[in-house]
């Protein structure tokens, strides 16, 4: 196997770092990863080299991309918004269909689901498989979770005797704020909030994997997850639902990794029939 192959994607704000997993020829089909949110993609990188990897040994041509304002890819998380992001995927898409991707598949990481909602294909390629890794699909609960990092900074500041800061109050005041490490403006807020349903269109994918990283024993999705794969299936979502026992990589403070994820992620993409 070859690559990954870094370069940069032109995009409509500026230059995106990318790193392309060529599948050996023909590829079955095109994989575009949609990142998770701030610093999750900064520990989830190490699960997802080592996904490509996998993908691209099964024949699949695997796209990674950092979006405008995170990684390697030009400007400030701080000037980042939705439409920019979306903008940014839809070049991906088209670079891929240049190189004569016929089927995408995605892999949507985290609050990378949110960006499933209003997602386009270029004409003449076929919508393959949907694989969600612990999916956020509610903009105002990945909003609310983000902003209590700064809530626990904010902790730590009134033990040493300093007023913790409130969030909305910030955003509202000076139109953005710090959030461990990342300034994030209240106009991408506001956009991420908006987003309350960004699995509606899933019923017109081949396909739906949610996988779940769950402790030890525990044999299904929790509640919250599995009144979501309901309404998908009402709604005649071909859906599937994985649990791998594991530690939250996402979340932890070292890098962690689960390598029953990986198997999973590419025995859906690659089973008989998908």
């Amino acid at each position: 196997m070859t690559g990954p192959n870094p370069f940069f994607l032109e995009g409509t704000a500026g230059p995106l770092f990318c790193l392309h997993y060529p599948a050996p020829q023909p590829a079955r089909h095109g994989v575009l990863v949609l990142p998770p949110f701030a610093e999750e993609m900064n520990k989830c990188r190490r699960m997802l080299g080592l996904t490509a990897r996998a993908m691209q040994g099964a024949g699949l041509d695997v796209l990674l991309v950092d979006l405008f304002g995170t990684g390697d890819s030009a400007g400030d998380f701080s000037g980042a918004s939705l439409d920019v992001w979306r903008d940014d995927l839809r070049r991906a898409v088209g670079w891929l269909a240049e190189r004569g991707t016929a089927r995408l598949d995605l892999l949507a990481v985290r609050g990378g689901a949110l960006l499933l909602q209003d997602f386009e294909l270029p004409v003449g390629m076929k919508r393959g498989r949907i694989v969600l890794w612990q999916p956020v699909v509610s903009g105002k609960l990945l909003v609310s979770q983000f902003l209590r990092l700064r809530a626990a900074e904010g902790m730590a500041d009134t033990d040493r005797g300093r007023a913790a800061p409130d969030s909305r109050s910030s955003l509202q005041a000076g139109g953005s704020i710090e959030v461990a490490g990342y300034e994030i403006g209240r106009s991408l807020v506001s956009q991420l909030e908006d987003i309350a349903n960004p699995l509606a269109d899933a019923a017109n994918w081949q396909g739906l994997s949610w996988l779940e990283v769950v402790a030890e024993g525990v044999a299904e999705p929790g509640p919250s997850a599995q009144r979501v794969l309901d309404a998908l299936r009402q709604r005649g979502a071909r859906v599937t639902a994985v649990v791998v026992p594991g530690d939250p990589f996402w979340a932890t403070p070292e890098i962690a990794v689960v390598p029953r994820l990986v198997d999973a992620t590419v025995g859906a993409l690659v089973e008989p029939g998908a």
